[in-house]
């Protein structure tokens, strides 16, 4: 269960990686997206796009998960989280970034047994009380990162016990900015390695650009340490220009985790 979640958060860093600034940026303010060449309408901009958060900035995200496995252990689940990402310091062009979960609710059925769970009930039994053991250090102890304004991931730290190499290096999976100004059509790829899991291979697309978001699709595979294919993954990002704030991320993801093939579908929306 603890791994499923970190996949998610892995697929959270995607979306918010470029959402951790100012709500509003003001005259003379550094903005992620900044435009170095422009037309009329927008529509024929070119942007760099770069972190450039506030020490102190919090981004509150609600995700909410559709996955289905439909292997020998058939399992469906429905879940809504809700959490925070905080910028809590900066040394050069690397902040530090703090991630923690608020609440989580779901709903599963698996080996045709239903069962709910919603880590704001005053009392948990059955199932639900294993879960909330299970979820416990992710609501009291936050995750830690690392990462430049080119979304390069130097550090994850996980709570309690648990390992970036156990679970897997979800900090791998935060979107690499272009190294130049990009515009409609423009593409980038990346490698990236996931400790004690594989790699990533992303490709990265701007699908539209308007005078107030940005819309940047992205693709790939997973591969398993020896280069096997276990999955493939596509989303496409809506920021506001302004803020660099995600108002819609969806995430849809197709992969084979622990000899089970399961479909997942992220969306995520700044609340």
């Amino acid at each position: 269960m603890r791994k499923l979640f970190l996949v998610l958060i892995g697929a959270a860093l995607i979306s918010v990686e470029s959402c951790k600034n100012a709500p509003e940026g003001t005259p003379g303010e550094e903005k992620s997206i900044e435009t170095v060449s422009s037309s009329e309408d927008g529509v024929g901009d070119k942007v760099l796009i770069r972190l450039k958060p506030k020490v102190g900035d919090v981004q509150k995200t609600l995700m909410t998960m559709e996955m289905e496995s439909t292997g020998t252990q058939a399992m469906k689940m429905n879940m809504d989280a809700k959490m925070n990402f905080k910028v809590i310091g900066k040394q050069g062009n690397v902040y530090d970034y703090e991630m923690k979960y608020n609440s989580i609710k779901m709903n599963m059925n698996a080996g045709g047994m239903d069962m709910s769970y919603d880590s704001e009930a005053k009392e948990h039994t059955g199932m639900g009380a294993m879960i909330h053991e299970q979820m416990k250090s992710f609501f009291e102890n936050p995750m830690t990162m690392k990462m430049d304004e080119r979304g390069n991931v130097t550090e994850f730290k996980l709570p309690g016990n648990m390992s970036a190499q156990q679970m897997g290096d979800m900090g791998s999976m935060s979107i690499p900015m272009p190294e130049g100004p990009v515009g409609v059509g423009d593409k980038w790829s990346a490698d990236r390695k996931m400790d004690g899991t594989g790699n990533l291979k992303m490709n990265m697309t701007v699908e539209k650009i308007t005078v107030d978001d940005l819309m940047i699709g992205t693709s790939g595979d997973m591969t398993d340490e020896n280069g096997t294919k276990i999955g493939t993954f596509d989303g496409s990002y809506k920021l506001d220009r302004n803020s660099g704030l995600t108002k819609d991320g969806t995430m849809n993801m197709d992969l084979t985790a622990e000899g089970q093939p399961v479909k997942i579908k992220v969306n995520f929306k700044a609340i």
